[in-house]
């Protein structure tokens, strides 16, 4: 067993590789060893039980819920902790928690154009609700505006809003380097609903582009 000086050594160490660059779940190992040797709740211990559901968020979904979902009972105020279990729930098709999640950890850092993105983008496609989704993917998108796949689920709740015109827009300037197939069939889509005689349903939308 470490020390608990070794243990905030070792998390300094962490941290200055994650904020190098180096890839998360590079530092598993070492993220374990924290999560396992630190006091309960301590600072140390938060730190690892958030980076650590953070790495394994897509890869294992239900240990990375579980992980933040230790760390919310001790932190409940902690809005990674909050993004990282709506992050995993989302991709175990738990969609409604997910927005819940969301919603928290928005509410607890409201200037985070990624919350602000995911929350909206589940707002649009699950909950069905565009025009909710609206300001905050408008948020997302001015914060990263060179992000297509950002300016692409701006424009999708634009769409599905009923004004194509200014989806379109965005969604131009965006895809100038390039598109996807899901977003060149979302700007066909869009151009479609664009034209006057056409009528601006979300049902008449391609799949691959929701």
């Amino acid at each position: 067993m470490r020390s608990p000086r070794e243990l905030e050594t070792l998390m300094r160490d962490v941290a200055r590789a994650l904020w190098a660059g180096e890839s998360a779940e590079v530092l598993v190992g070492n993220l374990v060893v924290l999560a396992r040797e630190a006091e309960e709740g301590s600072t140390v211990w938060r730190f690892a039980h958030r980076e650590l559901a953070l790495a394994v968020s897509e890869i294992d979904p239900w240990r990375a819920s579980l992980l933040a979902r230790r760390l919310l009972e001790l932190a409940p105020t902690d809005h990674v902790g909050w993004a990282t279990l709506a992050l995993a729930q989302s991709l175990l098709g738990n969609l409604a928690y997910a927005v819940r999640c969301y919603e928290r950890a928005i509410g607890l850092s409201p200037h985070q154009p990624r919350y602000a993105h995911n929350l909206g983008h589940l707002y649009d496609v699950a909950l069905d609700l565009p025009e909710k989704a609206i300001p905050l993917l408008e948020r997302a998108h001015r914060a990263e505006p060179r992000c297509a796949h950002v300016a692409a689920s701006y424009a999708h709740a634009l769409g599905r809003a009923g004004r194509p015109d200014e989806a379109l827009t965005v969604l131009r300037v965006a895809l100038r380097g390039g598109a996807t197939r899901d977003q060149a069939a979302l700007l066909a889509w869009l151009e479609k609903q664009a034209e006057p005689a056409f009528p601006r349903t979300p049902s008449s939308m391609p799949q691959s582009a929701r």
